[in-house]
């Protein structure tokens, strides 16, 4: 027996499934920054947002989950038995190594410096030394710890993350009307456009996809298939509605302390530093602790995704301890903490642009996904919700329509 799955393969030993994992691979420094500048700017305009990603990666994740369920393997092993021997499968595969791959590599630069800049807030320190201890953190639990160690380090930093920015939140929330103003009444302009596909793309996050297929697939191997996907769905809803509940008490904080102060910030740091002085002591201090902690759970569970989604789409083992999983999800946390120390940080316009990025490709990869549920139901002879089959459809071409509107007035600015 494996290291993967012995850790995962037993549910009982722990109350919660892979779902807190994908919570903890989305509420990175890309969602801490990106909900805070839409905080910043639109104070809670744009909560509507997070209301409908959230429900979309319910949706969205809840369909992968059920694909490793069913089938016992990840999204990239399903991928490429539906479409072997079709013209589809090369580009598809092609698509998916340079999208999740290259992109993986280039968001833990992000991590890396969120975890980095909430560690320093707390304990000073020289930024390229936290830098160099964290990776070297992050390589040992890939490289060297067992899945069990891995899994329960992510769930207690999400415990960690989840205290902080609700407690940040809570010191000064905006009056309930504007929260339910926000919630309920979208609005959507040329002028926010880019954060409204940047907040869907920091949620409902592509890599995820295929992190929670893998991670079902194993975790509820032993369990009956009626009892593993009703646990999966109660996992999934309360992980996912978890993480939703996080970005937009993100976004409220940066509502009540930037945008109702008339005040503005430039790095993640600032962020931090200037809540001190307008809500207090505590919310800088945890603020930053809510940082760190999200920035190590992603620096964790991107190399972990990026390794599930190669390693099935070059038909390699995606077992936790196999070496080529390991060799692959070492290099992604190695060109992150290289490219973060000769960029010298990653730059906040970065990393907005990558979750606006995330959001433009998420409908492609959603679309494979949701060919490949509905094949793989004919060929196993299962039933599948129409209901929630045609809500994700409904789901995948909003966000796509979103896409495609920022994308002509992006071209349009050109001319």
């Amino acid at each position: 027996m494996t290291a993967d799955q012995g850790a995962v393969s037993s549910p009982r030993k722990t109350p919660f499934g892979p779902g807190l994992l994908v919570t903890a691979a989305f509420i990175g420094p890309g969602t801490v920054i990106t909900a805070s500048r839409a905080g910043t700017e639109f104070g809670c305009e744009l909560l509507w947002t997070i209301l409908l990603a959230s429900v979309g990666t319910i949706l969205l994740q809840s369909l992968a989950a059920r694909l490793g369920i069913e089938t016992g393997s990840g999204l990239s092993e399903a991928i490429r038995s539906t479409l072997f021997g079709t013209r589809w499968l090369l580009p598809t595969l092609v698509l998916i190594l340079l999208a999740i791959g290259f992109g993986n590599a280039a968001y833990q630069t992000g991590n890396l410096t969120g975890a980095v800049v909430g560690v320093t807030g707390l304990l000073g320190g020289s930024a390229k030394l936290w830098l160099a201890f964290l990776a070297a953190i992050v390589i040992a639990l890939i490289g060297f710890g067992k899945d069990r160690v891995l899994q329960r380090t992510l769930i207690t930093l999400v415990c960690v993350l989840s205290v902080a920015f609700l407690i940040t939140a809570a010191i000064a929330l905006p009056p309930p009307s504007r929260i339910l103003k926000g919630l309920f009444v979208p609005k959507v302009s040329t002028a926010n456009l880019s954060l409204v596909v940047a907040l869907i793309g920091t949620t409902i996050v592509p890599y995820n996809l295929f992190l929670h297929a893998s991670r079902s697939a194993t975790t509820w191997k032993d369990t009956p298939r009626d009892s593993a996907l009703r646990l999966s769905r109660l996992d999934t809803v309360f992980a996912i509605s978890l993480g939703g509940l996080l970005t937009a008490a993100i976004l409220l904080t940066a509502s009540s302390a930037f945008h109702d102060q008339g005040t503005k910030w430039d790095s993640p740091d600032q962020i931090a530093m200037q809540l001190r002085p307008t809500l207090g002591t505590l919310s800088g201090v945890t603020f930053a602790l809510g940082l760190f902690a999200a920035g190590l759970t992603s620096a964790i569970t991107a190399p972990l995704a990026t390794a599930y989604a190669v390693c099935g789409c070059l038909g390699w083992s995606t077992q936790t301890d196999s070496p080529r999983f390991r060799g692959i999800a070492i290099l992604v946390v190695l060109t992150g903490t290289v490219a973060a120390i000769f960029l010298d940080g990653s730059p906040v316009s970065t990393i907005v642009a990558a979750q606006v990025a995330n959001g433009l490709l998420l409908p492609v990869i959603a679309v494979i996904m949701l060919v490949v549920v509905q094949r793989q139901t004919r060929v196993n002879q299962t039933k599948m919700s129409t209901p929630s089959l045609i809500a994700a459809w409904i789901v995948v071409s909003l966000i796509g329509a979103l896409g495609l509107w920022r994308m002509t007035t992006g071209v349009m600015k050109l001319f």
